[in-house]
């Protein structure tokens, strides 16, 4: 019962003391009273910018972090009201997609959107640690007044891989915006690891990708009605167009990551980024360059628990019958295929009119490839190194692909297509972004 009271009696107490007062709400009173004398009346309206675009001591998504934090900030010292400044491109999607407004409306509600007695930018950007320092810096609309704050500090999210890798990106576009100011659109490369294949080079053309794309919705383009058009060319592809992103990834004796950028305009250079170190921790990718068959093993997306594929010998001798054992473990249409280490490859399931490579497997199913199908055997015989690797598919792949897969296999009226380099890298692509695929390879080794 004594200490229900004690914890009573601490209860009246805390709610009968003041509220403690947020010190980096109270640490803006200087600057709000300097802000409301340049505008000349005590209720203000602030459009907060943010940080400039070439910054680079922030990431993108820490810039938009602290932006927040300092709106945050100013609406609890009851001040201020906020205009929609930097969600321009938010409100713009909003009102196109339910109201279907007219360009000219959409472009008044932007201009709306920036009304207010002041623009609020973050200045002087640092990162130190896990905090980001800066100064607001108030301009009127006219132009007449200006107010500093202070020095700030705010609590940031450090991902080093994410935030290094977005600001050497940011840098990138915007050396590439100011070298071509009225270029319309920019066809994207993939990323080329040195060396081998690596996981990082595809997850660094993402990263190109979203900046190229973050600059094409920028306040700035759209109210200058510059538009920037980011095409993404599919890997393996020759990369053609007035205007190109390119970019390559290194790695040195060290593990040390790094990489380059460079945008051409008809093969000339306009802004080459220069080699850059990176750290690709946050990126979940594997840094380390390998051969494509190799690549394309280790990065599978293998269950064993649902799909499993084993050769019968390793390696083959010459002569020996090639046999390779299949276990599904969950009901699933297959499609198989034998890779080699110049990037082709020819399928090996399903065959055109073969009813039993068509059907879908049962969970259990055990299935010996080839003659597990009715197939011809084949026996070993001049050295190679291939790889064989199945897709699992519950539902089978959608049409257009498995439209490609099947145009491609092997049927009673001829042998399987050569894929070439460019398709194999495409379908492994498109292949792998179908939801709930399960991938199983083997190793094919005559010596």
């Amino acid at each position: 019962m004594r200490h229900r009271s004690a914890a009573w009696l601490a209860a009246i107490l805390a709610a009968a003391l003041p509220a403690r007062a947020d010190p980096g709400t109270d640490a803006l009173a200087p600057f709000l009273d300097a802000v409301a004398s340049c505008a000349g009346r005590s209720d203000l309206s602030l459009a907060v910018i943010g940080p400039e675009p070439g910054q680079t001591a922030w990431s993108r998504e820490q810039a938009e972090e602290v932006r927040l934090a300092v709106e945050s900030r100013l609406q609890g010292t009851g001040r201020v009201r906020l205009a929609a400044a930097a969600d321009v491109v938010r409100v713009k999607a909003l009102r196109e997609g339910t109201t279907g407004l007219s360009g000219p409306e959409a472009e008044a509600q932007i201009r709306a959107a920036f009304a207010g007695e002041a623009s609020v930018f973050l200045v002087e950007p640092r990162r130190a640690g896990e905090t980001a320092a800066f100064r607001l810096q108030a301009i009127t609309r006219s132009v007449a007044c200006k107010a500093t704050s202070e020095p700030l500090t705010v609590p940031i999210r450090v991902g080093a891989g994410v935030a290094d890798v977005d600001a050497e990106m940011e840098r990138a576009v915007r050396a590439f915006g100011q070298a071509a100011p009225t270029v319309a659109a920019v066809e994207v490369c993939p990323f080329v690891a040195e060396g081998g294949h690596s996981s990082c080079a595809g997850a660094l053309t993402d990263r190109l990708v979203i900046a190229l794309d973050a600059e094409s919705r920028s306040a700035n383009r759209l109210l200058k009605g510059a538009r920037l058009e980011v095409r993404r060319r599919p890997p393996g592809t020759t990369c053609t167009g007035p205007v190109t992103a390119r970019g390559r990834f290194l790695t040195d004796p060290e593990r040390r990551s790094w990489m380059e950028v460079e945008f051409q305009r008809d093969g000339a250079v306009l802004a080459p980024s220069g080699r850059r170190r990176i750290a690709v921790e946050g990126l979940g990718c594997d840094p380390t360059p390998r051969p494509f068959l190799d690549h394309l093993a280790a990065t599978a997306r293998t269950d064993g628990g649902r799909l499993a594929v084993a050769a019968t010998a390793t390696p083959f001798a010459r002569g020996q019958r090639l046999e390779l054992r299949i276990d599904a473990r969950a009901r699933q249409s297959l499609y198989c295929w034998v890779v080699a280490p110049d990037e082709t490859a020819f399928v090996a399931l399903p065959v055109r009119g073969n009813a039993a490579s068509l059907t879908p497997l049962a969970a259990g199913d055990v299935r010996r490839y080839p003659r597990g199908y009715g197939l011809d055997e084949i026996v070993a015989g001049d050295p190679f190194k291939n790889l064989f690797s199945c897709f699992g598919v519950a539902g089978g792949l959608p049409p257009e692909l498995a439209e490609r897969w099947l145009a491609a296999a092997p049927g009673a009226d001829g042998e399987a297509r050569l894929l070439r380099p460019p398709e194999v890298l495409d379908l492994v692509e498109r292949i792998r972004a179908v939801p709930g695929l399960t991938e199983a390879t083997a190793r094919i080794v005559v010596p």
